[in-house]
């Protein structure tokens, strides 16, 4: 004697199933999907606050010595006057430099926000 269960299973048409079986397969397949890309999202965002956190040293890093290469560029242009010489090249030296050093900050400020 057949239980109930297997009554009724004999009683749906096997071409159902196979499409219930070939949809759980679609949503188990796109569930690990899914779960792959949340995986590099994650991976991606250790990337980048390591990446920030390095590009944050390298830039004040960078600032500091643009701004010490200043000082000495300062000094350079006390020295030319002092001995009456006119260096053009201070000018643009010294125009190079804070235009560094400004760059230096906003990549040092811009790194901040992606380390967090």
């Amino acid at each position: 004697m057949k239980s109930n269960i297997q009554k009724v299973y004999s009683k749906l048409p096997k071409q159902e199933l196979s499409a219930h079986k070939i949809e759980l397969a679609l949503i188990d397949g796109l569930e690990r999907d899914v779960n792959k890309i949340y995986e590099d999202i994650s991976r991606a965002d250790g990337v980048l606050q390591k990446g920030a956190i390095e590009a944050e040293r390298i830039s004040k890093s960078a600032a500091l010595k643009a701004n010490s290469s200043m000082d000495t560029v300062n000094k350079a242009e006390q020295m030319a006057k002092e001995l009456g010489i006119d260096l053009p090249q201070i000018k643009e030296l010294k125009q190079s430099l804070q235009n560094a050093e400004k760059r230096a900050k906003e990549i040092t400020k811009k790194a901040a926000i992606a380390a967090k």
